[in-house]
């Protein structure tokens, strides 16, 4: 399992590597597309992008001090696809999740009325 630095970094790669060739990358531009709240520096992305490369997610090409020619290998575009995939049904199931609770709620209020207004009328006679 991959921890958030390193799937960012894929998702980057993903990204910028939608047709499926090699791309050259400066490391500093892998890093300032990070998310600020990952707070990554040179190390931590060469680790990363060592772990991505031993378990078959990218092929790296060349690397050099300031910069790295890879392309996203099937397994990594899968990943980033198979975690979209789950986020959008966490999603959906949030929706209905919600919507069954609206329906709920209004409902009960529906029917809290009712008894209010049978009551009314029978405590009037």
């Amino acid at each position: 399992m991959l921890d958030e630095r390193t799937l960012a970094l894929l998702n980057i790669i993903n990204l910028e590597c939608g047709s499926g060739g090699y791309k050259v990358f400066y490391l500093k531009d892998l890093i300032s597309s990070f998310p600020a709240r990952l707070c990554i520096d040179q190390t931590q992305l060469l680790e990363s992008l060592e772990t991505l490369s031993i378990r078959q997610y990218i092929s790296v090409k060349y690397q050099d001090q300031n910069e790295i020619c890879l392309c996203s290998l099937i397994k990594g575009r899968l990943e980033s696809e198979n975690r979209l995939d789950a986020q959008i049904e966490r999603l959906e199931e949030n929706k209905k999740h919600f919507l069954f609770s609206f329906l709920g709620a209004f409902l009960g209020g529906v029917f809290a009325f009712i008894l209010a207004l049978i009551f009314k009328l029978i405590g009037g006679i």
